[in-house]
């Protein structure tokens, strides 16, 4: 093979800055027909439009977990006990039962055993019936009747009043320092009195109360001690007080327990001066 020559060599490193220039120009140029118009120059693209995302579903509520509900807490006797109303059931304190109510009481003391009962006739008056025993040496029934009035709260005021007819195991000219000789008590008595009792607000206090009372008694069978003695007159009245002091102290709504503690002045010489007196008992109302 010939060596290219130094002129052909020379021609050639001339033409190279030209093909260099024709490689950047743009192709229009080359791929332009004779006689077409020019393409104009592709400007800047333009953005496509902006176009909302379709709105997304929301997902269906998705319902809460049940759980199995679980029992109420039970409720303690403390809920479900209603609050009892205070105890106004009264048979020896001032206070009266009300109209229509009624109440007893059972007493065990010394020197008496008692039974009584009472009705409440009006809101503030008050009679019953009571028997009364020196454990079977005498027998005494009785009528009560009992007014009472507040004039403060918790305060209460009666006026009192028992009368009654007893009978004795044994003749007045026979018996010696027994029944009448103890109590005071002949065959007819009458019992005019006053009470006073006070009961605090709760519903569990207690009624404490004063009972005094001016008791005469009519001996029907008076007699003659001494053979030269007149003859005896036909009654002779004695005179007796007595005093009492206790409470009321209830155990429920109409059930209450008693106690009382007492006093009798007898002033009948052939009587005991003085006796005591103590009771317990209870009493209940419907």
């Amino acid at each position: 093979m010939t060596p290219p020559s130094r002129r052909s060599t020379g021609l050639l490193w001339l033409l190279l800055p030209s093909l260099a220039l024709a490689q950047g120009q743009p192709d229009e140029e080359w791929q332009a027909l004779p006689g077409s118009a020019p393409r104009p120059a592709p400007g800047p693209a333009a953005a496509p439009p902006l176009v909302a995302p379709p709105p997304v579903p929301l997902p269906p509520p998705t319902p809460a977990p049940s759980f199995p509900r679980a029992p109420p807490p039970a409720l303690t006797g403390l809920a479900l006990r209603r609050r009892e109303p205070p105890n106004q059931v009264s048979m020896f304190g001032a206070q009266p039962l009300g109209k229509l109510k009624r109440a007893q009481a059972f007493v065990l003391g010394f020197p008496f055993v008692q039974v009584k009962a009472a009705l409440g006739v009006l809101d503030q008056f008050d009679v019953g019936l009571s028997y009364e025993t020196l454990y079977l040496t005498h027998h005494e029934v009785r009528g009560t009747a009992k007014y009472g009035f507040a004039p403060s709260p918790g305060w209460w005021l009666a006026l009192a009043f028992e009368a009654g007819g007893a009978v004795f195991n044994t003749r007045a000219s026979r018996e010696v320092q027994g029944a009448r000789w103890l109590t005071g008590r002949r065959n007819f008595n009458f019992a005019p009195g006053f009470i006073v009792s006070f009961q605090g607000s709760t519903v569990r206090a207690a009624r404490l109360f004063v009972d005094l009372r001016y008791v005469l008694a009519i001996d029907t069978e008076p007699f003659a001690s001494t053979p030269l003695q007149a003859v005896p007159a036909s009654f002779i009245a004695g005179h007796n007080a007595q005093a009492r002091a206790g409470g009321e102290f209830p155990l429920s709504e109409r059930t209450s327990f008693f106690f009382a503690f007492g006093l009798d002045l007898h002033f009948r010489p052939e009587d005991a001066p003085a006796m005591v007196n103590v009771a317990v008992g209870l009493v209940t109302g419907f």
